[in-house]
């Protein structure tokens, strides 16, 4: 194809062309479009002269499930008569990483193993290097079509190497995470939800056994049942209690002498009836109820031996255990419940007075104790919240112990068996753990941390709060990767889910890189004020709203970043001042100089309101010149401005920093008024009347000569193209818009519009290819307009993928499709449906492909069948396999044992496993294996063909070098 840059001499003859010739290409073009069966017609504005609009087809889409998201309303061009014998396959990969769900993480009893529940799986890792071991998929978990999920998992207490999982539909598994067997659900609860499920080892005659404990809702009724599950079959199960309340936070201790549980404001304590237990059946408990002040949200019990100081304390109790309960409440309180055996004889037996069952009460949160945990010795409380702080109460001294500044709100606790470390899951998809002797962090996983839709439950949610209920939305998450290193991507996300979701909008203040090989978070940054640990709330009970990016760019080197972000308070706080929101709206361009060490980021220049008409203007579109240091920007005051960095001076020295480092600042190099004769009027008031609301995009061709910027009004909607040496229109396009612009793309001589249509236009040769329907009609007979669309290009396949997420917000069944187009031809060469809506798609640097970012933090890889270079190159966890072993170690030893071997758990035949050698040295004694990223590797050997690569020995010093550097890093 030819480069774009012959746009000039288009241009040139172009300007020769008379008022008549003009009039004839615009009816040429009329006629092309209706030669195709694409009904048009001029729509009746001044503004619009000529805008050609493709109009629906009503009669071909008339109901919801038939009709496609991608519909092509022109089949043929003479650039689509090739022969598509060449054409490749597509392919999506399994989804990686996901969230963490609201489960109680388990660390093995040897603490060097921590196992985490994700949607669909259970993933084990561990715990002295952070690094993923074993993905355990739950292949009959559905959870995006009949809502399933994993409610529950419980460590086994008579076998450690076996976890218990329970779905909220019934179903039961008993998994081996130390190789990944499992055999399918052992059974399936007859139940309409499951709630809890706890495990304890039992004392029968014949020795002892698991007994899974449940709390299910069966024909309008809650029941508390135990399963006895033997050789993976359900023997038999027995209800113990059977109430109108569902019951809550299900606790089973002391080898099943003590059951404990809440429903609402009750707390539920049964106590074993009899000692000794023969079998199953002979199980039988007294239950008590306790009335609680406010909603419970969480629970935790303990039983231990009891200790006589005297002869009369050992008539009055005997051997029964010490029973005591801590329960943390939606408003903040604790109360904890001391020795209630004693108290609740002498009630059942008339003696005692009932407020002698009034516990002690502690209170230090604000909003709702998320999860309160007893410490081993008994002489602690440990709590948390949406504080972000733990909180460690002494029960003898009542004096508390706090670790503040945590990155978000604490959802989970878990104490270790020896009570040296606690687990903590945040739920910014993270997971921390504690040493208790320095509270040290030990461990950090962390996943996607990007905002999810629909909002995620919050039990801070109990309580009706001022300003807390705010709808939610489903918005972009700007995401981009940086030609520097392209096996890290950049994501913008929030301060955890209850902080991004609170205010009067979503807030996404901070960039998270991830490590593509290995789906962990490497770093996380804030590019805004931020108020993640401080009083984050007004004096009247608002969430304080903090500001979103709406946009980031590398330059073509990766030395640069440029960001946009916004914020404007609450209509609520300007009810009172004139004006309205948006005259106080704060919109700032930020450039960053990226680190060559560690890719971190510094603040080099700020830009306050970089589009303003009297008020600061929201930025439509951000784009990097791909062969200069350079950006462009288009905002709603319809200019384009050119971006350029500058070397500082002061007073005509040259400024240096840091090791010599020459200093920049960013300004405007160039001003670029899309109004007509902007030389007459005041640019200022023709943007203020005209630009009040609309849309836009900005591009650079491929060679960074010209410059694409499309722009909608509410009078109509136009394309420029625009050289970027002389700021001049070349052309403008009408017609190539249909209603809100969404995005525009140069792929060769080739623009690529995506507005409620997508439309391929050819700069060249001056005539349309091939367009395509994305929404039909808003009536009641189909679905309205797609809610997000997105578009990315990938020049190394010469194809852009397109996005469509369309439906209600309010409907759980949102219908989300990616496509994979070619210049060349209308039909998509790949079209995928997703589960969950699509927010983000962005272009792989470095190889061919795709990478698809949905509501529920999961990332997919979409690349060529034939593309050898993709396959090392963000690849599903479960395809990684990194597996090693430790043998020099004697107490992980034994466990490390079975992990050494292959994975060998069902449906992994086909997947490719990546054997890294270990090259630890023997005299060390804490020796690391290596860990090279595959795509090093991928281009170490793919860097040039077959009879051009070096010789086989500086291929095998490169090899050993990457090694040897991989073992020094984890070492250190």
């Amino acid at each position: 194809m030819a480069p774009i840059s012959t746009t000039e001499e288009i241009s040139a003859h172009k300007r020769k062309r008379d008022i008549d010739e003009k009039d004839k290409r615009k009816r040429a073009r009329r006629d092309h479009l209706a030669s195709h069966n694409i009904p048009i017609h001029e729509q009746a504005s001044p503004k619009a002269n000529g805008l050609l609009k493709i109009s629906e087809n009503p009669d071909k889409m008339t109901s919801a499930t038939k009709e496609p998201t991608f519909q092509v309303v022109k089949k043929e061009n003479r650039r689509q008569r090739r022969s598509h014998e060449k054409q490749t396959t597509w392919g999506v990969s399994k989804p990686m990483g996901g969230m963490m769900l609201n489960v109680d993480p388990i660390l093995a009893d040897d603490e060097m193993h921590l196992i985490l529940a994700f949607n669909t799986s259970i993933q084990v890792y561990s715990a002295t290097e952070s690094l993923l071991i074993r993905k355990i998929p739950l292949l009959k978990l559905n959870a995006e079509v009949a809502g399933e999920q994993i409610i529950s998992t419980r460590l086994s207490p008579t076998s450690p190497n076996i976890i218990w999982v329970a779905s909220s539909a019934g179903r039961l598994w008993a998994i081996d995470w130390t190789n990944g067997t499992r055999n399918g659900a052992i059974c399936k609860l007859e139940c309409g939800l499951l709630c809890g499920m706890s495990v304890e080892r039992v004392q029968f005659k014949k020795g002892f056994q698991d007994i899974v404990l449940t709390s299910i809702e069966h024909r309008g009724r809650w029941q508390i049942v135990a399963c006895d599950v033997r050789d993976s079959k359900l023997k038999s199960f027995k209800s113990l209690l059977t109430q109108s309340k569902p019951v809550l936070n299900l606790s089973f201790v002391r080898s099943g002498y003590a059951i404990a549980g809440s429903a609402d404001r009750n707390i539920l304590l049964g106590i074993l009836r009899n000692s000794t237990i023969k079998g199953f059946q002979d199980l039988e408990y007294e239950f008590f109820t306790l009335d609680c002040s406010d909603e419970i949200v969480c629970l935790d019990v303990r039983a231990t031996n009891r200790v006589h100081l005297n002869l009369k304390s050992q008539a009055e109790a005997g051997d029964e255990p010490v029973v005591e309960i801590a329960v943390g409440c939606a408003r903040g309180a604790i109360y904890f419940y001391n020795d209630l055996l004693p108290r609740l004889r002498s009630l059942q037996n008339g003696k005692g007075h009932k407020n002698s069952l009034q516990p002690r009460k502690y209170h230090w949160h604000r909003k709702a104790v998320h999860d309160i945990k007893w410490s081993r010795d008994g002489n602690y409380l440990i709590s948390g919240g949406s504080e972000s702080t733990l909180v460690l109460w002494q029960l003898d001294t009542q004096k508390m112990d706090f670790l503040p500044h945590l990155s978000a709100t604490i959802e989970n606790i878990v104490i270790s068996k020896n009570g040296s470390a606690y687990v903590l899951h945040l739920d910014d998809n993270s997971v921390i753990v504690l040493s208790t002797a320095d509270m040290k962090p030990t461990t950090y996983i962390s996943g996607l941390q990007t905002l999810l839709f629909p909002q995620s439950f919050s039990k801070d949610d109990l309580v009706r709060r001022v300003g807390q209920y705010v709808p939610s939305r489903l918005l972009k998450t700007p995401a981009t990767v940086s030609p520097a290193d392209p096996s890290r991507i950049h994501f913008c996300v929030g301060n955890g889910q209850q902080m991004g979701h609170s205010g009067s909008g979503p807030s996404t203040p901070m960039i998270q890189t991830l490590d593509l090989t290995t789906l962990q978070s490497i770093s996380k940054q804030a590019l805004t004020r931020t108020n993640p640990t401080d009083i984050n709330v007004t004096t009247k009970g608002y969430a304080i709203t903090e500001p979103r990016i709406t946009g980031m760019a590398y330059s073509a080197d990766g030395k640069w970043l440029a960001t946009i972000d916004e914020w404007q308070p609450p209509t609520r706080d300007v009810n009172s001042l004139e004006g309205s929101p948006a005259e106080r709206r704060e919109v700032y361009l930020k450039f960053w100089a990226t680190s060559s060490e560690d890719q971190s980021l510094e603040l080099v220049s700020r830009i306050n309101a970089p589009h303003f008409t009297g008020r600061s203007e929201p930025v439509y579109g951000l784009a990097a010149d791909p062969h200069s240091h350079r950006f462009a920007t288009v905002g709603q005051d319809g200019v384009v401005r050119l971006w350029e960095p500058t070397i500082r001076q002061r007073d005509g020295v040259l400024v240096r920093g840091k090791l010599g480092r020459q200093l920049h600042n960013w300004a405007c190099s160039r001003t670029i008024y899309l109004q007509e004769n902007e030389e007459l009027v005041d640019p200022n008031v023709v943007a203020s009347k005209t630009y009040l609301r609309g849309s836009g995009a900005v591009c650079f061709s491929e060679d960074g000569s010209t410059l694409v910027c499309a722009i909608g009004t509410v009078h109509g909607s136009i394309l420029h193209v625009i050289d970027t040496e002389s700021g001049k229109i070349r052309n403008s396009l009408d017609g190539l818009i249909h209603g809100e612009v969404r995005d525009v793309r140069v792929l060769s001589s080739c623009l690529v519009v995506l507005s409620d249509r997508l439309i391929v236009y050819d700069l060249v040769s001056d005539e349309l290819l091939y367009g395509v329907q994305l929404r039909i009609s808003e009536d009641h007979h189909g679905p309205g307009p797609s809610i997000l669309t997105h578009m990315a290009v990938d020049h190394r396949t010469s194809s852009f993928a397109v996005a469509v997420t369309r439906g209600k917000l309010d409907s759980p069944n949102l219908v989300s499709e990616l496509a994979v187009f070619t210049p060349d031809q209308s039909e998509p060469a790949m079209v995928r449906k997703f589960p969950h809506p699509v927010t983000s798609v962005v272009a792989s640097v470095g190889s061919s492909g795709y990478l698809v970012l949905d509501s529920a933090a999961q990332l997919w890889s979409v690349t060529e069948g034939m593309d050898t270079n993709s396959l090392a190159f963000a690849q599903p966890l479960a395809d990684l396999n990194l597996e090693h072993a430790d043998v020099e170690d004697p107490r992980e030893a034994q466990p490390l044992a079975l992990l050494a071997g292959p994975d060998d758990e069902p449906g992994s035949g086909d997947e490719m496993d990546v054997d890294v050698p270990d090259v630890a040295n023997d005299d060390e004694d804490n020796a690391y294996p290596a860990v090279v990223p595959p795509q090093k590797l991928a281009t170490l050997f793919d860097s040039a063909p077959a009879f051009a690569m070096p010789p086989i020995e500086d291929m095998f010093y490169q090899v050993t070098k990457l090694l040897s550097s991989s073992t020094t890093v984890s070492s250190s």
